[in-house]
Formats: C-alpha cells, structure tokens, sequence
C-alpha cells in the first residue's frame, strides 16, 4: 500500500514539474506543467526541444519528459506592461540595497521611500495622494539600510543613492533561478524575455 502512494506521489510530482515553453522562434513566453506540455505534444500544438531521462507512461502511451517546448505557428511576444510593485522595484534595481551596494535575497530587502512619505508635502510642496509612492521616489534597500534611514532626507545623512531611481519600460515577461535554468536546460534559451534570479542564501 505504501508503494501505491509513493508512485502517486512520484508521478504527481513529475507531471507538475516546470516545462520551459518557447514560441516558434525559441524565445520563451512562459513556464508550464509538464502534463499541459504533453497535451500540447499529443495534440501537435508543440513539439519537444529538450528532454530529460524520464518517461510517463499510461497503458496507451509512454513519453520522455520534455524539458522545453516550441509552440508550432506560434510566433508572438506577450506584451508586458511594467506595473509598479515592490518586487519589480527589487528586479528593477537587480536585488542590490541602494545605499550600501550589497545584493541580497528577496526576503532580506524593503523598498525605501527616498523622500520619506512622512515628509513628501513640504519637501515637494505636493499633495501626498500625488504621488510619493512611485517609480522615481522608490529604491530597493535592505532593511537595516531602511531602518537607520528611517525619515531623513539623504543630505541630512550624508547618503548617496548607487543609482538614480527610474521607470523601467521593459521588463523580462519570466523570472527564473539560475539554479532551476541550469538544472533543466533551458540557459541556451534565456538570453532574451527571461530574468534569471540569482537566489542568495
């Protein structure tokens, strides 16, 4: 009985493992399961590009792994319009504290208000609700960087900023860990409209 379970739960696991899936020019446009990638292959929407060692097999079918897929006659980008959030903030300034230059994990950095909320009024003699929550008043830091700045303007400190704050107009569309690209074989395709994260311990 405890076999039964653990070969349900193998095969679960293999079926909603991640396929990288690239359109008919090899960019890649998304990340799929490994059973929507085998659906596309039987019906001959896509076909394999990379696959792993590994078979799935049912009594009528017995398949390799894919890995990576190109979608056929499929040659358009998805078209990502950059919404401003605290994690793009972070991918934006490449996970690196703008005030002490150290690059961290995710879970370690904040974003800063560089004229502080508390004090954007008389600074910029504009309304809070105009705006001090933007692009252009908003930095990736770590959290002791943040916490000692705390609602100082950084000329009463003696801070500089490592780069001027911006509104990016690109984003990749897919962000990937450099430890899973190079794991499954996809590095060759992630050149362009993917992201890949170095996860730092």
């Amino acid at each position: 009985m405890f076999n039964i379970k653990f070969i349900i739960k193998r095969i679960r696991r293999m079926l909603y493992s991640d396929v990288l899936v690239l359109n008919s020019s090899f960019i890649p446009i998304r990340v799929a399961s490994v059973k929507e990638a085998i659906c596309l292959i039987t019906s001959e929407r896509a076909f394999p590009v990379i696959e792993e060692d590994r078979y799935i097999r049912s009594p009528s079918i017995s398949i390799k792994m894919p890995s990576v897929i190109s979608i056929i006659g499929y040659n358009r980008l998805h078209k990502k319009r950059v919404t401003f959030s605290k994690l793009n903030v972070i991918y934006r300034d490449d996970m690196t504290c703008q005030y002490c230059g150290k690059r961290f994990s995710v879970k370690d950095l904040t974003v800063d208000h560089v004229i502080p909320r508390s004090r954007w009024k008389v600074v910029t003699g504009k309304p809070f609700e105009k705006g001090s929550t933007n692009w252009h008043n908003s930095v990736c830091a770590c959290k002791w960087c943040n916490n000692r700045k705390g609602n100082k303007l950084l000329n009463e400190i003696g801070w500089f900023l490592l780069n001027k704050p911006y509104e990016p107009k690109y984003m990749p569309y897919i962000f990937i860990s450099v430890e899973k690209a190079k794991r499954k074989g996809w590095l060759p395709f992630c050149s362009f409209n993917v992201r890949l994260i170095e996860i730092i311990p």
